[in-house]
């Protein structure tokens, strides 16, 4: 079978290769209890390179928010309940964010309102 991360070779009947496998390891260990700082400190300590680690965080499962969907959430949660405020960013809301930016979308704005020109 093919890594489902990075389309390498993960074995017969496995669906993750050993090295997206360690990424996914430490992102679970993580538990989203340590900062984006901290996961690179793990991510290094675990001797994985960036690329090893943008190709698991970045990779399209099944439709799904990516990995660094759900940790983009989680910061924007923790960073707002920090701030007194609820965390209501879900993974599902980066992805939409994030796909928008991608397809040309500008930014955001209020219903009702037009979107300003960017120049």
């Amino acid at each position: 079978m093919r890594c489902v991360y990075c389309r390498k070779r993960a074995g017969f009947v496995r669906k993750v290769c050993d090295s997206c496998g360690r990424v996914i390891g430490v992102v679970d260990r993580a538990g989203g209890d340590v900062g984006l700082a901290g996961l690179v400190d793990l991510f290094v300590a675990e001797g994985l390179t960036r690329e090893q680690v943008d190709v698991v965080l970045d990779a399209p499962v099944a439709g799904q928010p990516t990995l660094r969907d759900r940790l983009t959430a989680n910061l924007a949660n923790a960073l707002m309940r920090g701030l007194g405020m609820p965390g209501r960013q879900s993974p599902e809301d980066v992805k939409r964010v994030r796909e928008g930016m991608k397809n040309g979308g500008a930014g955001t704005w209020v219903k009702g309102e037009t979107p300003t020109e960017w120049h």
